[in-house]
């Protein structure tokens, strides 16, 4: 059990590092958090969160980054947050392409893949239940971030793809029945190490269902690094799921 100010220090970890990609260090907290304590209590905390798995120190001089675990503590505390919802500019440019959609679950879905991809800045993939067709938007802009400039990275990625039809089928069976529930959460994410796959451990993935013109179920499935804005991506999902659900219940 965290104290909160044990959780205010890793949520600021986590949203720093997320930011800058670089490990954070007990000055920059004492710096940048108006946590009132001394810099030896923020060492001693952060060195409590180290030894229950919730941050790990790469270097022996350097700061620290948050787990897999961390962000699961960290996802699971944002998850049910009503207030989540894209920037006002995302949320325009979500109702204008939406608006000016056809009623085609198809050419509903690219726009879908390539809208979600250029707003998250991460790899997205949309399809329809039963169909093995899909739109992959985004792989140029996964690369771009540091975590995949070594090309081991990048070569596990790539043989993701080869995979995808597999993974998706392992979505539909065993992930999305969730999503049946209404107790459940509308996002489905699998963080790091929790994926099945052993070519997308240090990835993020993210799942959703929407409803599509003509009784089709739309899914998207959106992966980035484990270090990927979650409040950002978790809101854009909720926000454009709800929004093609409104329309097609309107057609």
């Amino acid at each position: 059990m965290l104290s909160n100010r044990q959780n205010s220090l890793l949520n600021f970890v986590i949203r720093e590092y997320i930011r800058t990609a670089k490990p954070v260090g007990s000055s920059l907290v004492c710096k940048k958090t108006k946590l009132k304590v001394s810099p030896a209590t923020i060492r001693n905390d952060m060195n409590e969160l180290e030894e229950q798995g919730l941050l790990i120190q790469l270097h022996t001089s350097g700061g620290r980054v948050p787990t897999d675990r961390a962000y699961r503590h960290y996802v699971n505390s944002i998850i049910q947050k009503l207030d989540l919802e894209p920037e006002p500019k995302d949320k325009k440019k979500i109702k204008q392409v939406l608006a000016d959609m056809p009623p085609d679950p198809q050419e509903i879905n690219k726009a879908l893949a390539q809208l979600l991809s250029n707003l998250s800045e991460n790899l997205v993939i949309t399809g329809i239940s039963q169909d093995k067709d899909f739109f992959k938007k985004g792989f140029v802009s996964l690369l771009e971030n540091p975590e995949f400039r070594e090309i081991s990275k990048i070569t596990q990625l790539a043989s993701f793809f080869e995979e995808f039809e597999q993974m998706f089928k392992f979505i539909e069976h065993e992930f999305f029945h969730i999503l049946g529930n209404p107790q459940g959460p509308p996002i489905q994410i699998m963080i790091g190490q929790e994926s099945p796959f052993n070519t997308i451990q240090h990835e993020t993935i993210m799942c959703a269902k929407y409803s599509l013109p003509g009784n089709c179920v739309g899914s998207l499935t959106l992966v980035g690094p484990t270090r990927m804005d979650y409040e950002k991506n978790i809101g854009l999902i909720k926000y454009v799921t709800e929004e093609l659900n409104k329309l097609t219940k309107q057609t």
